[in-house]
This record gives C-alpha cells, sequence and structure tokens, in this order.
C-alpha cells in the first residue's frame, strides 16, 4: 500500500492536508522514469504559522538543504530495500546472527536513531564505518538512474539560489562517499553541491532527526536554521528541522508510509498524521514536481 497525500484550501487560505492508503504499483522496470505522468500535489502554507499565503513562505529563505534517499529518488524504487537487506546480510556475516535476529535487531537499531550505524552501536555491536556504509550500499547502479524532470528542477533552483546569494547543500545519514557514487548513479552534477555534501562523517556521533545534526550542518555553511529549507521525506526528520525555524519541504513516498504505520511497522506514529499539515510548507510526491507547486522557490 501507499499513502497519497491530498489537500483541501478553506477560505481563509489554509490548506489541510490528509492521507489515504492506496495499492503501490511494484514495477522494478520502471525504476528512475521521469515523473511527468504523475499529477503534482498542491502546495500548502502551514496556518500554525500566522496563516502566510504560499506565495511568501519561500521568499524568505536563501538556502536550500536536500535530503538524498526517497527525495532526490524515489524511495519505492527497490533501492532503500536493498540496503536493508544488505544490513539484515551484513549482521549474520559479521556477528553470526541468524537472518530472524538480524532483522530484528536492524529494526530495533533504525528505530532507536533512524540510523542503523549509530543504532548498531548504541546496541554494542562494534561496527566500523566505511566497512559497514560500504558493504550496506552496494548495488546502488542496478536501482539508480537519471530523471531529467528532478535534474533539471535541481539546477532551476539552484540557479534561484545563487541569485539569492544562499546556498545549496546535500545532507544526507549515509556517508559523504557513498552519497556521492548514488549522485553519480543520478547523473546530478555534484557541482549543484560544491556548497557542501553532508553525511555520517561530518555528523560523526550525531545523525537526524537530532537538532545536533542540522544545527552543525548550518553552523558550517555559515547559516541561520531560519534562512534554511529543508527538503525530506522523513517526517520525523522534518519536524526537528521546522521546530528549529526551518521552511519544509515534504516529499510523500515509502518512508511516510512506514512512519505512519506501513512496511511492517503497525500503528507507529499514527500521530503524525494530524501533525503533518501543521508543519510541512509544501507536500510533492517528487522533486520534479516542485516548480508546479512552490514557484516561489524558483524566484
Amino acid at each position: 500500500m501507499t499513502t497519497t497525500i491530498q489537500t483541501t484550501t478553506t477560505l481563509n487560505g489554509t490548506t489541510t492536508i490528509t492521507t489515504r492508503r492506496r495499492r503501490r504499483r511494484r514495477n522494478i522496470l520502471h525504476r528512475g522514469t521521469s515523473s511527468t505522468s504523475r499529477r503534482p500535489q498542491t502546495s500548502k502554507s502551514s496556518s500554525s504559522k500566522g496563516g502566510k499565503s504560499t506565495s511568501s513562505w519561500g521568499k524568505e529563505k536563501t538556502t536550500l538543504v536536500f535530503d538524498l534517499d526517497g527525495v532526490l529518488y524515489p524511495a519505492s524504487n527497490g533501492y532503500l530495500e536493498n540496503v536493508r537487506d544488505n544490513q539484515r546480510k551484513f549482521l549474520t556475516e559479521k556477528f553470526n546472527l541468524s537472518l530472524e535476529d538480524a532483522r530484528r535487531v536492524r529494526k530495533e537499531a533504525f528505530e532507536k536513531h533512524n540510523q542503523t550505524l549509530k543504532g548498531l552501536r548504541s546496541l554494542g555491536y562494534a561496527v566500523e564505518h566505511d566497512e559497514f556504509t560500504e558493504y550496506v550500499r552496494k548495488g546502488y547502479d542496478e536501482y539508480l538512474s537519471c530523471d531529467l524532470r528532478v535534474n533539471k528542477t535541481l539546477e532551476r533552483l539552484k540557479l534561484a539560489c545563487s541569485k539569492r546569494k544562499g546556498k545549496m547543500v546535500l545532507m544526507t545519514n549515509t556517508a559523504e562517499k557513498q552519497a556521492r557514487k548514488c549522485l553519480g548513479a543520478l547523473n546530478i552534477d555534484e557541482k549543484l553541491f560544491e556548497d557542501g555534501i553532508y553525511g555520517s562523517s561530518f555528523m560523526g556521533d550525531n545523525a537526524k532527526p537530532m537538532p545536533e545534526a542540522f544545527e552543525m550542518v548550518c553552523e558550517d555553511i555559515g547559516v541561520s536554521p531560519k534562512e534554511c529549507v529543508m527538503f525530506e521525506d522523513s517526517f520525523k526528520n522534518l519536524k526537528t528541522c521546522v521546530a528549529l525555524g526551518m521552511g519544509g519541504v515534504f516529499v510523500a513516498g515509502e518512508t511516510l508510509e512506514m512512519e505512519l504505520g506501513g512496511g511492517g511497522e503497525k500503528n507507529k506514529d499514527k500521530s503524525d498524521k494530524g501533525e503533518l499539515n501543521a508543519v510541512a510548507n509544501v507536500v510533492v510526491e517528487s522533486i520534479g514536481d516542485l516548480f508546479e507547486v512552490c514557484p516561489e522557490l524558483f524566484d
């Protein structure tokens, strides 16, 4: 099943977001294709922030911060499930766990810190950073490919960011080395993120959704969180960003399903449904839809 975001706009300009479930077509042959056939979602302004119009909130921001997985490519294309499978295999090979125990440990580790590596270490597993990230991220080139619509959107956002004398960076819980490999497979020019590619090597003991992780990145690039827009597919992460004063663009997909209770995590974080409309400024199914629903970010 997959979660569809629907929006309803009232007379006072407040947009309410609701969710519904529909069956997702699981067809690996379609991964990496353009999203031009999808109908874009509607942008929204957060009613809890003074009822600002949808045409004004983005103009206050100068710096764009992008997550990688589930944002620059769809989380449903099979790659993240491959990463999770590799994590389970790593545990069986490195620590002689049964597959059942490896599933349980991986799930517990991720739920504890939203990053499997940090979670495993907190559970007492001596995991070496480079060895783990290299192992679990293998196979990226089998799943990731260029989406011209996403890439052109990133190029337009980079141009708008430069006009505002702002910055555009990548921030991910995986290692920077692995993030760069993914960018290459997606045919996304690293120069778009010349202001910084931040990952687990930089953040060390911190990881999203810890506020310290976002503060570290903002401090390193010399901006206040209030100057930034975060592009995320994890609602847990986005809530922290917005609490720090960042704008929020939410990419709805498989990650949201899992956080709302799908993907085998029944009844988990159901309260997020009621919070979503009060947190995200914009909700889209793909970054490629962004210009249609939020042109103010491109001014």
